[in-house]
């Protein structure tokens, strides 16, 4: 077995214990420490990757207090088309995918609870998709915030996928205090690394991240601009603020981000899209989107240099973030 393995199975189990504890997260600790000089290390070489055009995921997660979780009461995000085959739906700091194909849709993602009805398929709508062509959600990890619309469209008859970690991590999650006892989608597509979603002329790779859950996924898929053609990265379990996560979780997300960095160069992708974008200028990058002129660059378009350095800044900043939980315990 390798390196990253044997981290996946030593973590898996102490992870799922965690959720299945919990039903998501655990509180974070206290104000953090200054930073001890090794912690300062890393923080000084993420800040120097970033350079004057990676300030926003830099700031996010390597000043403290910047980092936080995504706000469930977030304003609803205006229906978008992206791409000529990617539209953004949903709440604007738990945003649903879909992707359009010569055979239906695929969403990434099902939004909160409630999001189904009043967000997703009238953002849709107004978008000129049809909803009863949807034929497959992917699931970034297996959170309800992820997952809160997967019940009912499997009703409809859409199939449902997430490795088969978070399949369990579905089953442990406890009602919401927020949301109460969260229908939850049965047990259907079990989604693996280097097997591929094909729907008509579209492919989505899945890439196993676990860290923030046991089976979080990343999905590497074309995206067409025109008669440009893209490929875009979507990391499904992005670890918000690290305190939130059990040290053990921070230790594989950092290598799950090296390993995702690993394919995302193999794949050449450059454009970067979260389904929680409040570190990445989401916000900014649709503004000039709006305003985008035939011809002018995509604003979503970061090429794949620039993209590869956006994960360097971000496990950079992670790994002073694990020094310093660690030091504390």
């Amino acid at each position: 077995m390798t390196q990253r393995g044997l981290l996946l199975t030593a973590t898996a189990a102490s992870l799922a214990l965690v959720s299945a504890l919990t039903g998501a997260q655990p509180p974070p600790p206290g104000p953090p420490a200054p930073p001890s000089p090794a912690a300062q290390a890393h923080i000084d070489t993420a800040r120097g990757i970033a350079g004057n055009d990676l300030q926003v995921p830099f700031e996010f997660f390597c000043v403290p207090g910047k980092a936080r979780p995504n706000n469930f009461s977030a304003p609803a995000l205006t229906p978008t088309r992206l791409f000529d085959n990617l539209y953004a739906v949903g709440n604007s700091e738990s945003v649903v995918y879909a992707i359009t194909t010569s055979e239906g849709i695929v969403l990434l993602d099902a939004g909160h609870p409630g999001d189904l009805d009043t967000l997703i398929v009238p953002g849709l709508q107004a978008l000129g998709l049809d909803p009863s062509t949807i034929k497959y959600v992917l699931l970034g990890h297996g959170h309800n915030d992820h997952y809160g619309g997967a019940a009912a469209l499997q009703q409809r008859g859409v199939r449902i996928g997430t490795t088969a970690a978070d399949w369990d991590t579905i089953a442990a999650e406890r009602p919401s205090q927020l949301f109460g006892d969260i229908p939850k989608p049965n047990r259907d597509l079990v989604l693996r690394e280097g097997e591929p979603l094909v729907l008509g002329n579209l492919s989505i790779m899945p890439v196993e991240i676990p860290g923030h859950t046991p089976g979080s996924l990343a999905f590497i898929f074309p995206v067409q601009d025109g008669s440009s053609r893209h490929m875009a990265g979507l990391f499904g379990g992005t670890v918000l603020a690290a305190g939130f996560t059990p040290v053990p979780g921070v230790r594989q997300y950092i290598a799950s981000i090296a390993h995702y960095r690993d394919v995302a160069q193999q794949l050449q992708v450059d454009v970067e899209i979260q389904n929680h974008p409040i570190f990445d200028d989401m916000p900014g990058r649709l503004a000039a989107l709006a305003n985008r002129r035939a011809g002018a660059p995509h604003p979503f378009v970061m090429g794949n240099a620039r993209y590869l350095r956006f994960w360097d800044v971000i496990s950079e900043c992670m790994q002073a973030s694990l020094i310093q939980r660690e030091a504390a315990q």
